[in-house]
């Protein structure tokens, strides 16, 4: 059998076997943020899908498994800490609201809804149907998948792809580029 033969067998193995427990195990650490959850599970599938590429064995999957969404636990953690940390509190906001009358005026000079037709329309029509499913209709992996006829790793794959494709346009659609 092929190396990409044992890792796409493998893989699907474990994501079969494991899935649901290590988003129960993540949901769980991460307060209920089930999308939070969901992108843990994914990254950590990734990870061992690409190490199993490279050829890695694994003499127990399932630690390597909750090792790993363990890692992407805290990160996000580490993540939201520092979200809340940046946030200014409400008594203090009002104070803030004013000092920079230049920037509050190019605020109101952004049209939000014309700026996010202008990043859905750079996206292929394949990427405009998963971020229907996904965001509009609010479909989970697992009937993403099934409606794109296609494996459930392979699914949270291009979820993850159009995640960071839109991230990078609006990082560059509002860094002026």
């Amino acid at each position: 059998m092929s190396e990409k033969k044992r890792a796409d067998a493998l893989l699907q193995k474990c994501y079969n076997e494991y899935r649901i427990r290590l988003f129960s195990y993540c949901l769980s650490r991460l307060d209920g943020s089930r999308e939070a959850a969901d992108d843990c599970v994914q990254e950590t599938f990734i990870v061992f899908y690409n190490k199993l590429l490279d050829g890695e064995e694994f003499e127990n999957p399932r630690a390597f498994l909750y090792r790993t969404a363990d890692n992407f636990v805290r990160r996000q953690k580490q993540k939201d800490a520092s979200e809340l940390r940046r946030q200014v509190p409400l008594e203090a906001a009002e104070d803030i609201g004013t000092t920079n009358d230049n920037y509050t005026a190019q605020l109101d000079l952004i049209d939000y809804e014309e700026c996010a037709k202008h990043l859905l329309g750079l996206l292929t029509d394949e990427e405009k149907q998963i971020y229907d499913l996904r965001y509009i209709q609010k479909n989970g992996v697992e009937d993403i998948a099934e409606k794109l006829g296609i494996s459930r790793p392979a699914a949270s794959m291009r979820l993850m792809r159009l995640r960071n494709k839109i991230k990078d346009m609006v990082y560059y659609y509002t860094k002026g580029g």
